[in-house]
């Protein structure tokens, strides 16, 4: 069995260290990019190839032959294409206007730069419901996805009538990203979602678990509830969500009020060797085909690859819509909700924070798991619109 994880790992190491160098042609060569002769890039690590959608052959050969890029020219390959980025950026912009026209629940638009062409999202369930704004995208050709989004039953939300929380603010526990935070609103139900990171306020010396925006509840208090948990009654106090917005970003902040210890870590007890993972820093995400994964309540660590760098998507309260999003080629459940998009380092044990997870997609109209998607708030607007910082092991 160790040799096993030994070969295991070492594949990983590898195709994670691919992963790093490809992105970091992929920065260099989108400095010589315009958005008129080019239609966006994507890394592909199975390839071990930088994919340009290209619409001017000539343009490309220019920058191919440039002395800053000839050194990585085989890494490099310029793919015929339709749509320009000026293009698509100017098509999502506009399907934003019309979305807040005729407002379409439960729906995401994306710029998909691997098919070249821009993917509205929405539940099937919806179609009705989203007619009219569905009809009036029809004029950018856009790429439609139809999911079966079905309620979530028993792992979401529990019934509570008959129990009552026993705080345990005597004994002190660790919060890590990727927990479960319990939701407790007059003593009847819960909501389940999962921690974020630990954070500090730049100006006063307030900590806070960040999470998502939609698992606030008026009045709730937050508790810890770790992986696997099989006492329902027994949860640690954290306090009570009083930052929240669901546009143009969906964050919350829980101010630590009760006797729990947040630690700079990422929840991974699933895996012997490394049960936590260390949270180094926090990086934005700059390349479509980069690898990231999430830490969750019920999902637990599992990974996916990068699909969109931006977007837009209806909030939850179906008033407005968040503007400041990316999306990621993965399927999660209900209770992940805010917790942590991450990226490894080259140790297996350390990483970076990119986001935190605001929901998603799963299985689409013919039962296909494959093409689900979560959307992710990306981790320098989180930290900048809240002025607060991440606090890590370092």
């Amino acid at each position: 069995m160790k040799g096993i994880y030994i070969s295991i790992n070492l594949v990983f190491i590898l195709s994670n260290f691919l992963m790093k160098n490809l992105s970091t042609i992929d920065e260099i060569l989108r400095l010589y990019l315009d958005d008129d002769d080019f239609g966006g890039t994507y890394i592909d690590v199975i390839h071990r190839m930088i994919f340009i959608n290209t619409l001017n052959e000539t343009r490309a050969e220019q920058i191919k032959n440039l002395p800053e890029i000839r050194l990585y020219a085989n890494s490099l390959n310029f793919s015929k294409a339709l749509n320009s980025t000026a293009i698509l950026n100017s098509g999502i912009n506009d399907m934003l206007i019309l979305a807040r026209r005729y407002r379409p629940v439960e729906c995401l638009g994306y710029i998909d730069v691997k098919v070249n062409n821009i993917v509205i999202a929405t539940c099937d369930d919806d179609r009705n419901k989203n007619e009219a704004f569905l009809n009036a995208t029809k004029i950018y050709y856009p790429i439609y996805m139809y999911y079966n989004c079905f309620p979530e039953i028993n792992n979401n939300i529990i019934s509570q009538n008959n129990i009552k929380f026993e705080n345990r603010n005597d004994i002190a526990s660790y919060i890590l990203a990727g927990d479960g935070l319990s939701i407790e609103r007059f003593n009847r139900t819960t909501y389940k979602c999962s921690a974020g990171f630990w954070a500090k306020s730049r100006f006063n010396p307030i900590n806070y678990i960040v999470t998502a925006g939609h698992c606030y509840r008026r009045g709730a208090s937050y508790y810890l509830l770790p992986w696997n948990s099989t006492d329902e009654n027994v949860k640690y106090y954290v306090g009570k969500m009083l930052i929240h917005y669901l546009s143009p970003i969906d964050v919350g902040l829980i101010p630590i009020l009760g006797n729990v210890t947040p630690v700079a870590n990422i929840r991974n007890t699933d895996s012997k060797e490394f049960p936590q993972l260390w949270i180094k820093d926090h990086i934005v995400v700059s390349s479509n085909g980069a690898h990231l994964c999430i830490s969750g309540l019920y999902s637990h660590v599992k990974c996916g690859n990068v699909k969109a760098l931006s977007g837009f998507a209806s909030t939850l309260d179906r008033e407005d819509y968040i503007e400041k999003l990316f999306v990621v080629s993965m399927s999660t459940v209900g209770g992940d909700s805010g917790g942590p998009v991450f990226s490894y380092n080259q140790d297996l044990i350390s990483t970076s924070i990119n986001g935190i997870l605001l929901g998603g997609f799963d299985y689409d109209i013919n039962g296909d798991i494959n093409n689900a998607i979560i959307q992710v708030t990306p981790i320098d607007f989180i930290l900048n619109y809240n002025g607060i910082e991440i606090i890590t092991v370092t």
